[in-house]
């Protein structure tokens, strides 16, 4: 009799527990169902067929935001320094282009415009459509030809072979500045319109920023250098940017620092955005009217004391179509 009474508690014992653990998945987390199928095909963004040239953002020659238009075979980029940040300083960013892309940032005496904020710019690349400041401009495009709906997005993977390193200052964030808004040629961004940074290597600390909301933890199929691992992304909402009309930050940081070839879905990741804009009461994003306007590739960046020595190599950017069915 003792012993069908052990039995019996231990049975409950287990129910309990792999009850638990299953409201704790539904609860905590997105669950991710990802079918993987060889890539249908594939498009090389960069390296392109513009190189051999260096673009030089300084605050002493009024380059902050120069900026180059990069030409392939089937698609163009844009680049900039983009200095957003920087009100004063020595030194400069340099962007040069041979058959890889090295940024390397060597600034001192830097002034920020908002010392509160803790990056002085983002160099980097952007594919599709801003016609806001700095680019005002549209991107040739191929295949991923934006912009365009959310829930009309191919499914596809977008590849980023690329190296960091640090001698002096701080890296923000290596990481996709992907933008959305309802219509494609609005000339600024406003409540509506919405930001999201897939953040893959980091530094920033978001627990004694007052406006990031926490909102849970996304997981995401990843790729890194050829294998497919599924991470938990922590999400952060700033519901407005700068001021009561500002638009709508999202972001997502990965559970380590990646470094080397790493792949995110970024259409499943806009296609899974909701739950976590609900929990701040944001219900006003919707997939089948909101556009991919484009995305950019680059690393805020931060001074120690004024001065900032790093930068990364970006080998290439690659988007691959028909691998992961969300």
């Amino acid at each position: 009799m003792k012993l069908k009474i052990v039995f019996a508690i231990a049975i409950i014992i287990i129910v309990l527990v792999s009850f638990s653990a299953y409201w704790y998945s539904r609860t905590s987390h997105n669950e991710v169902n990802v079918a993987y199928t060889k890539p249908t095909d594939e498009v090389k963004l960069f390296p392109t067929q513009s190189r051999g040239f260096s673009l030089i953002g300084s605050y002493l020659s009024d380059s902050r935001y120069g900026m180059a238009q990069l030409y392939g075979q089937s698609s163009s980029l844009m680049a900039s320094p983009f200095l957003w940040n920087v009100k004063e300083g020595e030194g400069q960013v340099t962007m040069n282009f041979s058959n890889y892309l090295k940024v390397v940032i060597n600034m001192s005496k830097v002034n920020k415009i908002t010392p509160s904020i803790p990056v002085d710019g983002y160099p980097g690349l952007m594919y599709g459509r801003e016609m806001w400041f700095p680019f005002v401009a549209q991107t040739e495009t191929y295949r991923l030809n934006l912009p365009e709906i959310v829930n009309d997005l191919p499914s596809f993977y977008s590849i980023l072979n690329y190296s960091i390193f640090v001698n002096e200052g701080t890296v923000d964030d290596f990481s996709y500045d992907i933008w959305l808004s309802q219509n494609p040629n609005i000339t600024y961004l406003k409540y509506g319109d919405f930001e999201v940074m897939i953040w893959l290597y980091w530094h920033e600390n978001f627990s004694s920023d007052k406006y990031m909301i926490y909102t849970g933890e996304m997981t995401i199929p990843v790729e890194v250098n050829g294998t497919f691992e599924p991470m938990n992304f922590s999400v952060y909402v700033l519901p407005r940017t700068g001021s009561a009309d500002g638009w709508t930050g999202v972001y997502l940081l990965a559970p380590r620092n990646l470094q080397g070839s790493v792949g995110v879905p970024i259409a499943y990741v806009l296609n899974n955005m909701s739950p976590y804009l609900s929990k701040v009461k944001i219900n006003i994003y919707n997939t089948s009217k909101y556009y991919l306007d484009a995305i950019q590739v680059g690393m805020e960046f931060n001074d120690i004391s004024g001065t900032a020595d790093l930068g990364y190599s970006l080998y290439s950017w690659t988007l691959t179509f028909g691998n992961a069915t969300a």
